[in-house]
């Protein structure tokens, strides 16, 4: 596939869930970015080596959004923005951006 027909692909809402104990916890980063890393690879059809988020707890709360940066194995970047989807650390999250 290539970077122009990948920038322009925007991957509809693909739900992950993350577990989370209750409202006032943090979402599970790391989880998260195991199953990012699964998901972004099945749906570009790529080798992903790598899945970042931020590195600061994230408070589990329905609506609250982020990004991740997802590198592939020739080293272009891919933007994901993650949408919690309710207030039990299930997300969405959509590729909004290719770099080369």
């Amino acid at each position: 596939m290539s970077m122009r027909s990948r920038s322009a692909k925007v991957v509809a809402l693909a739900s992950l869930a993350i577990a989370a104990a209750s409202c006032t916890k943090p979402l599970d980063i790391e989880g998260l970015e195991g199953q990012l890393d699964a998901q972004v690879e099945r749906e570009i059809n790529t080798t992903i080596t790598s899945v970042s988020c931020p590195d600061e707890d994230i408070e589990v709360m329905q609506g609250g959004t982020f990004t991740c940066t997802a590198q592939e194995e020739s080293g272009a970047t891919f933007t994901l923005v993650i949408t919690q989807t309710d207030d039990q650390g299930n997300v969405s999250w959509d590729l909004v951006e290719a770099a080369p």
